[in-house]
């Protein structure tokens, strides 16, 4: 009981102590990286020379801070509510653009959510939602997509469709599925994570049946397909994109 008790104090100061402080911590006490592996990456992040996270910090503005990130980071892609820059061989930066992208930030650093090994892991996240680091992950196309998903990126937007067909039947156009297409989609097992991810945070499922929301990342030395970009919950499409549809 005392152990237990001593873990879940440090798991509360890991969760709430800022990126500095939890450098400081793991790297004067290397012994506690047993029970957070993950923060080896954290603690290993290295922005260019330039970059200064005390000046970004102090920057309150969208705009300065995407300007900041511009001048002294590589832009990898850029949607309507962030961008992303790359910070080293491990981490992206995620930047809001407007207050959709703080919320897609807010879901997507949600810590119950690092328990998926589908998803790319957030290792750090502003208190306002204002940027968040993530795991940085290499595009794949749709052979390697298969490979590693063991279904084809159509096939996943399809069953998709069937999923939202099946809990919005007034909502979806009509279409019929073939029962072994869909038996064989429900016994994978990626599919299986995806399907409890997606029921317990409610997500827009749209958007995960492109290529460009997964990415390839390296666990214990293995690859992993990862789903990169699922801030897109369906309250914030529905407070901050459905408007923009009308």
């Amino acid at each position: 009981m005392r152990d237990f008790t001593m873990v879940l104090t440090m798991n509360d100061v890991y969760q709430m102590s800022s990126l500095f402080d939890r450098s400081v911590i793991f790297m004067s006490m290397p012994e506690l990286i047993e029970f957070f592996p993950d923060i080896q990456r954290v603690v290993d992040e290295d922005y260019p020379p330039a970059f200064s996270m005390e000046e970004f910090n102090k920057i309150n503005s969208y705009a300065g801070k995407l300007r900041y990130a511009n001048t002294h980071l590589i832009k990898l892609a850029s949607g309507s509510g962030r961008t992303v820059f790359k910070v080293d061989e491990k981490i992206v930066l995620k930047i809001a653009k407007n207050r959709k992208g703080v919320e897609q930030n807010t879901v997507e650093s949600d810590w119950s959510l690092q328990d998926y090994d589908l998803i790319a892991k957030v290792f750090e996240r502003n208190d306002d939602g204002l940027y968040i680091e993530m795991e940085l992950a290499k595009k794949v196309g749709r052979k390697r997509f298969e490979q590693l998903f063991g279904a084809k990126i159509d096939e996943l937007a399809d069953y998709l469709t069937y999923r939202r067909q099946q809990n919005e039947p007034r909502r979806m156009f009509n279409r019929t599925f073939d029962p072994e297409f869909i038996k064989k989609m429900e016994e994978n097992e990626l599919v299986i994570e995806l399907d409890s991810i997606n029921g317990n945070y409610d997500f827009a499922t749209g958007d995960e049946g492109r290529l460009s929301t997964w990415g390839e990342v390296l666990r214990d030395g293995k690859p992993k397909i990862v789903l990169i970009d699922y801030g897109l919950s369906n309250s914030v499409f529905n407070d901050y994109y459905r408007v923009e549809l009308k």
